[in-house]
């Protein structure tokens, strides 16, 4: 398991997979990160996905996480509703600050 803080303080739980993982389909949230040389872990790329098992909603696809440098998949389960998964992604997102958010279009 890894705890990752959000910009607001909240912290939230995250299973730590292989990129090669496969999910149950369900509503969930992920993180591609990269596993550093003294342990700790920083994020490559955060979303939201209402389906683990595709993930990928987003911009982001594993093989950008990967030239990115993500050794890992952090995921959790959600079933909170798409709004509390947005929020999440948005806490993490705005005190993480991943190199893969910085570089997705937005809509």
């Amino acid at each position: 398991m890894c705890e990752w803080a959000g910009q607001s303080g909240e912290k939230y739980r995250y299973e730590i997979h292989t990129t090669q993982a496969v999910f149950r389909p369900l509503p969930g949230l992920y993180i591609y990160a990269k596993r550093l040389a003294d342990g700790d872990w920083i994020p490559v790329y955060i979303s939201q996905t209402r389906d683990l098992h595709q993930r990928l909603e987003g911009e982001v696809r594993l093989a950008d996480a990967l030239a990115a440098g993500a050794t890992h998949i952090h995921a959790h389960y959600s079933n909170a509703g798409q709004g509390a998964r947005c929020q999440e992604e948005r806490d993490l997102i705005g005190r993480w600050r991943p190199v893969c958010n910085d570089e997705a279009p937005r809509s």
